[in-house]
């Protein structure tokens, strides 16, 4: 009876995890990884793809962010992308445009970056 109600338990925690996903849709755009110490070295904590769907939008960071490395902008896809960081979680402080294959540390006095967006002229 218990490993019944574990499994229930298991399946409804699944489903309700499913059931917050934003679908993700078109084309792949970027990928960057970010890093929880200065240098892009130290505290790797993976990477983000960013598709046509993430475009113009603010995305807040879950985890505290010091360094930030853009690994790929698409082409032909990301033509026209530029890529920042800000240093809160609504996109509109301590901006920092990204370049490819370039560390960005955080800047003092701020103590991590906070969100991300994409911006593309023809999206």
């Amino acid at each position: 009876m218990q490993f019944t109600t574990f499994i229930a338990a298991a399946a409804a925690l699944a489903f309700g995890a499913n059931a917050n996903v934003t679908p993700r849709d078109g084309a792949r755009l970027a990928q960057f990884r970010i890093f929880g110490a200065d240098g892009c070295h130290d505290q790797n904590m993976g990477f983000y793809t960013v598709d046509e769907s993430d475009a113009s939008e603010c995305h807040e960071f879950r985890a505290a962010v010091k360094s930030i490395n853009l690994e790929a902008m698409e082409k032909p896809a990301a033509d026209g992308c530029n890529l920042f960081v800000y240093t809160n979680n609504i996109c509109n402080s301590g901006e920092q445009s990204l370049s490819l294959n370039t560390c960005i540390d955080v800047p003092p006095p701020d103590v991590m970056f906070s969100s991300w967006k994409i911006v593309c002229s023809g999206l």
